[in-house]
């Protein structure tokens, strides 16, 4: 089971959390791992990007989700269950989960809005000529559909049952945005680097 759960206080919320919705986000919890760890090896080249091109990507891109850093931080409930402890502090405790619970749900829409971003880029190049095989395409597709059923599902259980239950598996929601940027990198590499300022200067006009 899912460490986060383990340290998920439900002595500090106003109602109780049955046994079915905890063995539900549970399971959810183990299924949401797996598939992130899937998606991140499926949706990963297999042959690995330059990495002046990985550069290039989040140069030309500006991955508000991703770049967050301080993701493990935010999940981490230490502070929540040390307010939880003294009862004169239950308030203050169920403010900080709530703000916590909004700035999950804030960078799980970044995620969802970065992984858009390098599908249309993606696509630009495509779109300029940049070679690219139709199973490959196929394949980049499908990682970046289910990674969105994923995020959204991520988002269902962070409004259920708030940040700190599977803060382990929401941890890994980040992968899926690094594993489409090395895709998207990737292609980029197939244009020498002498024309990569060129097609900045054309994407930054598209997406403006």
């Amino acid at each position: 089971m899912d460490g986060g759960l383990e340290s998920y206080d439900l002595n500090c919320q106003d109602h109780h959390t049955t046994m079915t919705n905890l063995i539900f986000f549970a399971t959810l919890g183990l299924l949401l791992f797996g598939s992130f760890i899937i998606l991140a090896l499926q949706g990963s080249p297999k042959t690995l990007p330059d990495s002046s091109a990985v550069r290039a990507v989040t140069e030309i891109i500006n991955l508000e989700g991703s770049s967050f850093s301080n993701a493990r931080r935010l999940l981490d409930d230490t502070d929540y269950q040390l307010l939880c402890s003294n009862p004169d502090l239950r308030r203050l405790a169920d403010r900080l989960r709530n703000d916590r619970r909004q700035l999950a749900l804030m960078w799980i829409s970044l995620l969802q809005s970065d992984l858009l971003t390098l599908w249309r880029f993606r696509r630009f190049l495509i779109q300029r000529g940049v070679q690219s095989s139709l199973g490959e395409e196929v394949g980049t597709l499908q990682a970046l559909v289910l990674s969105l059923v994923l995020l959204n599902f991520l988002r269902v259980s962070i409004r259920t049952v708030g940040p700190f239950a599977l803060p382990r598996v929401t941890r890994q929601a980040g992968q899926l945005v690094e594993s489409m940027s090395k895709g998207a990198a990737l292609v980029l590499g197939r244009i020498p680097a002498a024309g990569w300022a060129e097609i900045e200067r054309s994407w930054v006009k598209t997406a403006a």
